[in-house]
């Protein structure tokens, strides 16, 4: 990931919002929750974590939905890209952007899997990060890595 005074730069499928977040994010995490695959329609998704100072939108509006009280999921009023969810952590506001948007996502690799209770049976990731039941605040992950170390290929008779 890059330095703190680096900006990185992202927006929707359409290009009508655009947005740029300054530093390194606080975290980085594939989420399995029922909300953010409904908000997006994914198995999973991978989100970085900025403080509001961080965050300044260059081109247009986005549109909000409050999915659950205090949380509110952005997207694109004209193509419907999910752009991010905005919620208090730990006592203070926060925006996660979803990996997929950024420019460069490949300079934001995941660092742990929440909600790893609500994952989708069939859908594993293949690393060995922590997995946690629940957003971790200092509790210890229920596994590292997938479910099984194995995934057996198809039989191809």
């Amino acid at each position: 990931m890059g330095e703190r005074n680096e900006n990185h730069y992202g927006g929707c499928y359409c290009g009508a919002v655009r947005y740029q977040v300054n530093g390194h994010p606080d975290y980085v995490s594939c989420c399995h929750c029922d909300d953010c695959r409904k908000s997006t329609g994914a198995p999973m998704v991978v989100y970085s974590v900025y403080l509001p100072e961080q965050v300044h939108f260059t081109r247009g509006e986005r549109k909000t939905y409050e999915s659950s009280p205090g949380v509110n999921r952005t997207f694109c009023p004209d193509c419907g890209t999910p752009l991010s969810y905005e919620a208090e952590w730990q006592g203070q506001m926060v925006i996660g952007f979803f990996v997929g948007t950024l420019d460069n996502p490949e300079l934001f690799p995941p660092e742990r899997h929440v909600f790893d209770i609500d994952r989708v049976s069939w859908f594993d990731v293949a690393d060995h990060l922590p997995r946690y039941h629940q957003v971790p605040s200092g509790k210890d992950p229920v596994r590292f890595g997938p479910v099984i170390d194995t995934i057996p290929l198809p039989d191809d008779t």
